[in-house]
């Protein structure tokens, strides 16, 4: 499903074959980027603790809504609002049951350390 008002995100595609090393050995690394216009990025909060009754909210991460066929796996990362993530767990994917639209995907983001 296609967000008119969304933003574009940066898919980098994770290759388990993204080169050779000087034995032959392939070495993973990541493929060419795919832009994805058009998708919704809705911030995931979460609590953290400061002590006695302080807390605060932290952003932990993404959630990113694209179209069914978006070409994003599990293993990939993905630039949001420019800061680099990894997706986090299985990329959900739906069709709609009812009607021939819209069909969709939901993906997770969390912050790539290191």
């Amino acid at each position: 499903m296609r967000h008119p008002q969304g933003e574009t995100v940066i898919v980098h595609p994770y290759l388990e074959d993204g080169g050779r090393d000087d034995y032959n050995n392939p070495i993973p690394g990541w493929g060419a980027d795919i832009p994805r216009p058009f998708c919704a990025v809705a911030p995931r909060v979460e609590e953290e603790d400061q002590g006695g009754h302080n807390r605060t909210m932290i952003v932990e991460g993404y959630d990113v809504y694209d179209t069914f066929d978006s070409p994003v796996g599990p293993y990939d990362e993905v630039t949001a609002r420019g800061v680099r993530y990894a997706v986090d767990g299985q990329v959900a994917r739906w069709r709609n049951p009812f009607t021939a639209g819209p069909d969709g995907c939901m993906f997770k983001l969390k912050r790539v350390g290191g």
